[in-house]
């Protein structure tokens, strides 16, 4: 089984404002980066870590079968994040891989988390990093036998920390839509796909 895990705990400080509740052709980020993961078919389940005063922001979403994990210490950093992800899927034995994702990708598709876990199941890498137009990016999955590392990391860093350390691992996943990996970091970032 794999699953989907959505950091969501981020302050958002280069964009001034909250990342989860921007809007994008009448859904928020937030909503959009569930229906993402959700809509996947290889994806089995989904955990969203978030602050614990943005949980609210999933009272009024059709949330389904996500799973709320919240993040009482998100100003350590990324780490806090995932170490929770991970803690909550690791328990489940038939867990053999989690595709972690993030709310500032508006474009992302469930295709992007069936590539990656299709490339997981051909055998074809521990790590699998989506690649856009040849550049790395986010989602990133990784096996079940980096969970216990996922769970040690500390201060603001993510799953980078083991893709330079395991180069063998990394297998990267070109995926067909470069868009669907845009970034949106700044306030200038989002005007530009209003307009």
């Amino acid at each position: 089984m794999i699953a989907a895990a959505i950091i969501a705990s981020g302050f958002s400080r280069r964009m001034g404002r909250s990342k989860l509740t921007l809007r994008l052709e009448g859904r928020t980020f937030l909503e959009r980066a569930l229906a993402a993961a959700r809509g996947a078919e290889r994806v089995a389940r989904c955990v969203v870590v978030l602050r614990p005063e943005d949980a609210h922001l999933l009272d009024d979403l059709d949330a389904g079968a996500v799973e709320i994990v919240l993040n009482p210490d998100a100003a350590e950093g990324q780490s806090a994040s995932i170490r929770l992800a991970v803690e909550r899927l690791a328990g489940d034995p038939a867990c053999e891989a989690v595709i972690f994702s993030v709310v500032d990708q508006p474009f992302l598709h469930p295709g992007v988390f069936d590539a990656l876990a299709a490339s997981w199941q051909a055998g074809e890498g521990e790590i699998l990093v989506s690649g856009y137009a040849g550049q790395r990016g986010n989602p990133v999955l990784f096996a079940r036998r980096f969970f216990g590392e996922l769970r040690e990391l500390t201060g603001d860093v993510g799953g980078r920390v083991l893709i330079h350390r395991y180069p063998e691992a990394v297998h990267l996943v070109d995926m067909p839509d470069p868009e669907s990996g845009r970034d949106v970091d700044t306030w200038e970032d989002f005007e530009q796909l209003r307009y």
